[in-house]
């Protein structure tokens, strides 16, 4: 069992030994949480457990700090600790899920502890991939017109599965018409690149820019041979 549950910026603390010869030294009710108490051991905050464990388990100040009862909240401070800081995360910017667990990996959190939060997060519609997704597009939309394939880089990027990808793709592209939009990028590139260039550079220059939104050669090409270059 890990000694220590909570991210913090300080340097890691010295292990708390099991044997025994370490107590628990605070019990506090949370403020934020009447259901829980926040334990500490060797002054060392540990995390949270529900106020039935402790009466179950009758947890005291002076309590020794045991293999045994380590063991029998490993489970529940790991998870505690994990969903604590998923939703300090979140209370900063929204994230994906894919995003998430990235996040609670860099922070040493147990896999079993980010999955449950995860899919705790996700009951409380707290965590919502495919709402995050569609804000996603709708960002990279209000900025210019994009193809799908760069939609589905940056929500990729963002940690989305292809499944949702799909779906909100799908949804949020049906009724856009794509060589309106990539004539609109086109249109706008050439007025960009002066005329002093000639033809083929002007082409491979809108092209360009037009690849790098997302867009298919096959619309590409159609939008690029209406220009008047």
């Amino acid at each position: 069992m890990r000694a220590r549950y909570a991210r913090s910026r300080n340097p890691e603390p010295e292990p708390i030994p099991l044997d025994g010869s370490a107590t628990i030294t605070s019990i506090r009710a949370c403020a934020d949480d009447p259901a829980r108490v926040s334990l500490c051991v060797n002054h060392q905050r540990v995390g949270r457990v529900l106020l039935n464990t402790k009466l179950e388990l009758k947890l005291e100040v002076g309590t020794p700090w045991t293999a045994p009862l380590a063991e029998a909240l490993r489970e529940e401070l790991d998870r505690g600790n994990a969903y604590r800081a998923a939703v300090r995360i979140l209370t900063k910017r929204a994230k994906s899920s894919g995003e998430l667990r990235r996040k609670l990996r860099e922070y040493r959190y147990e896999s079993e502890a980010i999955e449950w939060s995860i899919t705790r997060l996700t009951e409380l519609g707290i965590l919502n991939d495919e709402e995050y997704a569609r804000t996603v597009v709708r960002s990279q939309l209000s900025r210019k017109p994009a193809g799908r394939r760069l939609l589905a880089g940056k929500l990729r990027e963002k940690g989305i599965d292809q499944a949702t990808t799909d779906l909100v793709l799908d949804e949020m592209l049906e009724d856009r018409d794509t060589i309106a939009d990539a004539r609109k990028l086109a249109q706008q590139a050439a007025r960009s690149i002066s005329d002093r260039y000639e033809r083929d550079i002007r082409v491979r220059r809108i092209s360009g820019r037009l690849a790098r939104r997302g867009f298919d050669f096959d619309v590409i090409r159609k939008v690029v041979d209406e220009l008047d270059l």
